[in-house]
């Protein structure tokens, strides 16, 4: 390698994180937000725990998922996979110098997502 190639490679054009990379990191913490609203959703969706004390007491408690909520449980947990799934196309079309890497929150936030829409789907 000459002195004037390896002057090439350590020039960097790139000023500071541009419009692309402010996206990756709007769309991660916007993915991430939409999880967990989805999660306090799930909450208050699932089933009520039968305990020993219910069971002594006689109290009623819901066995199954509360429906409407389910259903916005559902809405926010596609649009979290679809806010990750976007950011992961850009972020692969954006890999092009060894200085970028691929997102690993917002690849185990697309498995998150889309693991529990399985589960809610085979629940439900």
């Amino acid at each position: 390698m000459t002195a004037e190639q390896k002057k090439a490679e350590k020039y960097e054009r790139r000023q500071g994180p541009d419009l692309l990379c402010r996206a990756f990191s709007i769309l991660a913490v916007l993915g991430w937000l939409l999880f967990i609203a989805g999660m306090v959703v799930a909450h208050y969706a699932s089933p009520e725990l039968d305990t020993g004390l219910v069971r002594y007491w006689d109290i009623d408690i819901r066995s199954v998922w509360h429906p409407r909520l389910t259903a916005y449980l559902q809405y926010l947990l596609w649009a979290a996979a679809i806010v990750s799934a976007i950011s992961l196309v850009l972020n692969r079309a954006r890999l092009r110098r060894r200085g970028d890497h691929l997102h690993f929150n917002i690849v185990m936030l697309l498995l998150g997502s889309i693991g529990l829409l399985l589960y809610l789907y085979l629940q439900v």
